[in-house]
């Protein structure tokens, strides 16, 4: 497989923990081609604005820039725990309905948490 540079949120107290599992798995099971990049701080993708990048999880593999589900799909594959999951999620129709439901609701609610966190700071 190619490499797989997964940008995440790592300000997000629910993100940061949720992608440290996955780079835990990562390193217990001899995963290579998987990379973590936190994109709260620091420079970005060139193209790609921070407030898009902190409100999806992206993930870059061979020059294409994956989003949401297909950024999940992507990882998940490379993980034995979740490999199964992704084979579920990649069927087309749920897909599509894991795409409406994480772009519509989970995504900007963890996002808007995220803004509210960072306000009361």
């Amino acid at each position: 497989m190619k490499t797989l540079i997964v940008f995440y949120n790592g300000r997000c107290d629910i993100c940061g923990p949720e992608v440290d599992l996955y780079r835990r798995m990562a390193e217990t099971n001899g995963i290579t081609g998987l990379k973590f990049k936190d994109i709260s701080t620091g420079r970005l993708p060139t193209g790609f604005a921070r407030d898009d990048m902190l409100a999806r999880l992206h993930a870059e593999e061979a020059g294409d820039m994956l989003v949401g589900v297909q950024a999940f799909i992507a990882l998940w594959l490379r993980l034995p725990k979740f490999k199964y999951l992704a084979y579920l999620i990649n069927w087309p129709i749920m897909r599509g309905m894991t795409g409406l439901i994480y772009n519509h609701i989970i995504a900007p609610w963890l996002y808007r948490r995220y803004l509210r966190a960072q306000c009361n700071v």
